[in-house]
């Protein structure tokens, strides 16, 4: 479905817009509330203090792959619109690799880190 952003009321566009956003900072925070309660109950406050103090973390390796995820929309947009299809497919499969190899990367990294460490936080 394509619709211009540029036609009709500015806030109800902008609403629209801002929805799917909203609604995914919603789930999240159901996530985290329900993660802390289940941890909370029934592993006991060490756990509940790693689910804490791992919540930065998270938030942090999130906002750089949101942040890769937006820029790489922004330049998609502009090549749609100046009609630059064959540098647009180009920009989408760099985007996805450079963002998923991002992610493989954050994997490995922290998958090393919780194997080296195993012994300490057993």
């Amino acid at each position: 479905m394509n619709k211009g952003l540029t036609q009709g009321p500015v806030m109800r566009s902008m609403l629209l817009f801002a929805v799917p956003m909203i609604l995914g900072n919603l789930l999240q925070q159901c996530y985290n509330v329900a993660d802390t309660l289940i941890v909370g109950q029934f592993l006991g406050k060490n756990a509940l203090a790693a689910v804490g103090s791992s919540f930065t973390l998270m938030t942090f390796l999130t906002s750089i792959l949101l942040g890769l995820c937006m820029g790489s929309g922004a330049a998609i947009s502009m090549q749609y619109g100046s009609s630059e299809y064959d540098k647009m497919r180009q920009s989408v499969f760099q985007s996805f690799a450079l963002i998923a190899g991002m992610a493989l990367a954050d994997a490995i990294g922290i998958g090393y880190y919780l194997v080296k460490h195993r012994k300490e936080t057993l």
